[in-house]
């Protein structure tokens, strides 16, 4: 009897035993290449996320500062300067400004969104609304406040909504994101267009305001008014 049959019939077994084990290493090697992780909203869209302390770059300058704004078709110029600037290793922040115009006072200053910013970082990109900005409105026996500000910055998104008598369907909404804006000769780095339905310290009126990084306001159209005011001149120290 020839005996090779029976020894090719070891080797086969031995074989295909080898090729499961080998399929049970592998597999998994290749399903974890396959699951390649998906990108987070703040990787997809950087210029709509930033950290919460990125606020100030909107709205904290320092004393010495000043902004010369001009209204579209009366002409008519106010300009605003830094009365006050505190500022914290954290988020917070205290800024003041005053209209040459009108003599009001201009007071921003953040506050946390639902219930606080203990899960926000105040230094990497956050894809959640961790703070308003708050923008109050002054003379003596003369007071009015609203939100205006928000981080994040996603394009549509609705901030603070109230329902009594200052503040009827009052919101506060991104419209835009530019990378880089042009107004006035002037070319901007990234602005944020916030729309407001009912802006109490504009009259109560809709409202569309544009925040410049590292410049502040540089537009503001109310609807109702039909008024345009663009930022004409100015100095940051």
């Amino acid at each position: 009897m020839n005996p090779m049959p029976h020894i090719l019939n070891k080797h086969q077994k031995k074989i295909k035993i080898c090729l499961v084990l080998a399929c049970f290493f592998i597999l998994p090697i290749a399903c974890k290449k396959d699951k390649t992780p998906e990108k987070t909203f703040c990787e997809l869209n950087p210029d709509q996320c930033a950290p919460i302390s990125e606020a100030k770059d909107f709205f904290l300058f320092k004393i010495g500062s000043w902004w010369v704004y001009e209204e579209e078709t009366s002409k008519v110029r106010d300009s605003m300067y830094v009365t006050e600037c505190t500022n914290t290793p954290t988020y917070d922040f205290d800024a003041r400004y005053k209209s040459a115009l009108t003599g009001y006072e201009y007071h921003y200053y953040p506050i946390g969104y639902a219930g606080g910013v203990s899960t926000c970082s105040s230094t990497q990109p956050v894809e959640s609304r961790c703070i308003y900005i708050m923008r109050s409105k002054m003379k003596p026996f003369d007071l009015w406040e609203d939100i205006c500000f928000m981080v994040n910055y996603k394009v549509g998104y609705y901030g603070f909504a109230y329902n009594n008598t200052d503040y009827l369907n009052d919101s506060v909404k991104v419209r835009y994101v530019y990378g880089t804006y042009h107004n006035n000769f002037y070319n901007f780095n990234k602005t944020i267009v916030i729309h407001e339905n009912n802006t109490v310290i504009e009259g109560k009126q809709p409202t569309n305001h544009y925040f410049s990084k590292g410049v502040g306001l540089i537009r503001k159209e109310l609807i109702d008014s039909n008024q345009v005011w663009n930022l004409v001149n100015y100095h940051i120290e």
